[in-house]
């Protein structure tokens, strides 16, 4: 079995710490509705603020 170096596993924790989607993905968990655990995956609208966020951001929350 092979040993990755410290520098490569360095740089793909490094890209996912930089990107919001990789770490919500590989690092949240969720628990549905039937009580199972889950990876947090990001639906289309989350999706596209996370893409098209900027400096301020207002978010209107429903009722």
């Amino acid at each position: 079995m092979a040993v990755k170096s410290k520098s490569a596993t360095n740089k793909k924790l490094d890209k996912v710490m930089k990107d919001f989607r990789l770490f919500a993905k590989n690092f949240i968990k969720i628990v549905d509705n039937n009580g199972d655990t889950i990876p947090f995956l990001l639906n289309p609208e989350q999706e596209q603020f996370t893409n098209e966020m900027v400096k301020y951001n207002i978010i209107l929350k429903g009722r």
